[in-house]
């Protein structure tokens, strides 16, 4: 059973004193699953920012907390707000807020310097040889390894990383060799071949 927004936005003034409150994440795209977090940006007047992640009437809440002057400046920090639904706010506040951070998202990411994304590309490289020594270590690494890489595809390219469920459902989309390529590594028990082509594709100029 879905999660009662308005309880939500009650909870969060009652127990931080938020006056606006932002669902944003695979929620408010449609896309969320009942094992799926509610991913809530809460405001209030001030005091520290803070995460309040619980269990919560049978859903995963993961509100982060702000004061109201943390929004006056959005960072590339808080893009996955960008397409937010505001629940309840102070004035225009979360509308602004929102709109502010989708001007941030437009603008696109900082460009890696290159000496940074030579680093990542003989990073993944230099994973892969350690990984196929077979022990301990190298499966901690493998998964290391796997984990890292779809943030690095998009790193590499100049584009946003969005996370894992947002990133790979739009690769699935936009890019559906790219999507396969990281679906085959990324499968349980994946051969280190499948690995090893997903590397070279990461890494590619």
């Amino acid at each position: 059973m879905p999660l009662d927004l308005d309880e939500l936005c009650q909870e969060l003034e009652t127990r931080h004193g938020c006056h606006t409150v932002i669902l944003y994440g695979s929620h408010a795209r449609g896309e969320g699953r009942p094992s799926s977090d509610y991913d809530v940006l809460g405001v209030r007047a001030e005091g520290e920012v803070i995460r309040d992640a619980r269990l919560w009437k049978g859903h995963y809440l993961d509100a982060f907390i702000y004061p109201e002057e943390k929004l006056s400046s959005p960072d590339a920090s808080m893009i996955q707000m960008r397409e937010g639904i505001v629940l309840r706010q102070k004035g225009d506040l979360g509308t602004r807020f929102i709109e502010a951070v989708q001007d941030v998202f437009r603008a696109g990411p900082k460009k890696l310097a290159p000496d940074e994304a030579q680093a990542l590309r003989m990073w993944a490289p230099k994973m892969l040889a350690r990984i196929a020594e077979g022990d301990t270590e190298a499966n901690y690494r493998r998964a290391w390894l796997l984990t890292q890489l779809l943030e690095d595809y998009f790193s590499l390219r100049g584009e946003w990383y969005l996370g894992p469920k947002e990133s790979l459902t739009r690769l699935e989309a936009d890019r559906p060799e790219d999507w396969a390529a990281f679906d085959r590594a990324l499968a349980p028990a994946a051969p280190l071949e499948a690995i090893k082509a997903l590397v070279e594709l990461v890494i590619k100029e």
